[in-house]
């Protein structure tokens, strides 16, 4: 068990130096290039009215109900 968690330690490790070592040495992209792909530059979107069927509460909610009835029915 020991050698199984310094071997995890080590490739974690080796991981993130190797991780920080290609970060520093590669180029950052253009903010135009990460348009889309980065929440922080992308626009965000407007909001509208959804229809009481594609609301997420309302799908949640049929999920939640229909496990409880399996769960009763299967007990």
């Amino acid at each position: 068990m020991a050698e199984d968690m310094y071997r995890a330690l080590w490739s974690w490790l080796t991981c993130v130096i190797v991780t920080i070592v290609v970060s520093y040495m590669t180029k950052p992209r253009p903010v135009a290039e990460l348009e889309g792909l980065v929440y922080g530059v992308s626009p965000l979107p407007e909001e509208h009215d959804d229809h009481w069927y594609q609301k997420p509460i309302v799908w949640a909610s049929i999920v939640a109900v229909l496990f409880v009835v399996l769960n009763i029915i299967f007990w």
